[in-house]
């Protein structure tokens, strides 16, 4: 097995950084204010051919591996110090994308997927509701059939970066099927009467791109714009896979900022007379977090190569890769809170931004509890688990 990345990869990788760096140090303003210049950010992600990485070239894409992307990711965050470089690279391959790359008509991929492979639109999901998070075989939102369309009622939120989308693809039950049957997925296009827009509560961490809300009053689509209707749960979760890898990624990419923003401090920070690295409780907590940072970085490269046998990372591998990095991000945060000392909990240092987008990170795209039932079901197939 060959860890090395390859040239193109290495090239890739030299692009990512170079942006990145562009983009260096303007994070305290966007997170303060709520909002970054995401159309400046996307051109210039466009302009260095960062855009629709893993998507196949006949929509425009790249036709790249999962592996390219986590380089790419991981590179754009860590260099710029903020998590929406990699959100050009997410919209543009992630599960939006990824949800019409599962649509039964060819028709819906070609019309799509070439405006939002380059950028052009956003595609976002609108999965979570207010009663209904992880459990998502009891969805509320309901697409109703009636001739050749259907019509949908029902409010979604947590909708990252919504004032920037164009359409969304909504998960529904459809026709009033129970549990997981019933669940499909429509795309529903901005603007389309009965679909209202609303701007959601504030979030303490990955701020700078607004998350809103969808509200579905008697809003009717054709039925063209069905994904996968009713009986297609399964085939519709493994586009979440490519999610579940980039959660991950940005876990890294968090914890990489924390480790490396805490290695300055301590090189520079005296206490006793002498340089705070040189105390052995100190650089013991560099080594912890740079061991627990590398066995992060190689079960997300492991999770990116299954991707390379089918169009989706594998559910076991890339649950495993973001329930770690979830986990581990926190953890390395606030231990380079710790390092900083009283400087760590002030806004001058970017640490306290790093732990509060880590907190924000656990709970998005999969709660750590329900990362563990699908690794349990994929661990014990002959078992069955109610709740996954």
């Amino acid at each position: 097995m060959d860890f090395n990345l390859s040239a193109d990869q290495l090239a890739l990788q030299a692009r990512a950084r170079k942006v990145g760096t562009q983009w260096r140090g303007q994070y305290a303003l966007w997170d303060a204010d709520d909002q970054a210049p995401y159309g400046d950010i996307l051109a210039s992600l466009r302009d260095a051919g960062l855009l629709g990485l893993t998507m196949p070239k006949e929509y425009g894409g790249r036709g790249g591996t999962a592996l390219d992307y986590a380089v790419v990711v991981e590179e754009l965050i860590r260099t710029s110090r903020c998590w929406i470089l990699g959100e050009g690279p997410f919209a543009t391959t992630g599960p939006g994308p990824s949800m019409i790359l599962l649509a039964q008509d060819e028709r819906t991929r070609a019309k799509y997927l070439p405006s939002i492979v380059a950028g052009r639109i956003g595609c976002a999901i609108a999965l979570t509701e207010p009663n209904h998070g992880s459990d998502l075989t009891e969805l509320e939102t309901t697409a109703a059939s009636d001739g050749e369309d259907f019509i949908l009622n029902g409010h979604k939120r947590f909708i990252t970066g919504s004032p920037h989308n164009e359409l969304y693809a909504v998960f529904a039950r459809f026709d009033g099927l129970p549990g997981a049957r019933g669940v499909g997925c429509v795309l529903v296009e901005k603007g389309t009467p009965g679909c209202e827009l609303l701007r959601g509560v504030e979030w303490v961490g990955v701020r700078g791109l607004p998350h809103g809300e969808v509200v579905l009053t008697d809003c009717r689509v054709p039925k063209e714009n069905v994904v996968r209707g009713a009986g297609h749960f399964r085939e519709l979760m493994t586009g979440f896979n490519m999610e579940r890898l980039h959660n991950s990624i940005y876990s890294l990419a968090l914890a990489s900022i924390a480790y490396e923003e805490a290695v300055a401090y301590v090189e520079n920070r005296k206490s006793f007379g002498k340089d705070i690295i040189q105390y052995q409780a100190v650089y013991h907590d560099l080594v912890d977090m740079y061991l627990s940072i590398e066995a992060q970085r190689l079960l997300t490269w492991r999770a990116a190569t299954t991707a390379d046998q089918g169009v989706f990372p594998r559910v076991l591998e890339a649950s495993l890769s973001k329930l770690h990095g979830s986990q581990l991000a926190p953890q390395i945060a606030l231990t380079s809170v710790k390092l900083h000392g009283g400087d760590g909990v002030t806004k001058p240092f970017p640490v306290q931004t790093v732990l509060r987008d880590a907190v924000t990170a656990m709970v998005a795209g999969g709660a750590p509890e329900v990362l563990k039932n699908a690794i349990a079901a994929q661990l014990f197939p002959h078992r069955r688990f109610s709740q996954a």
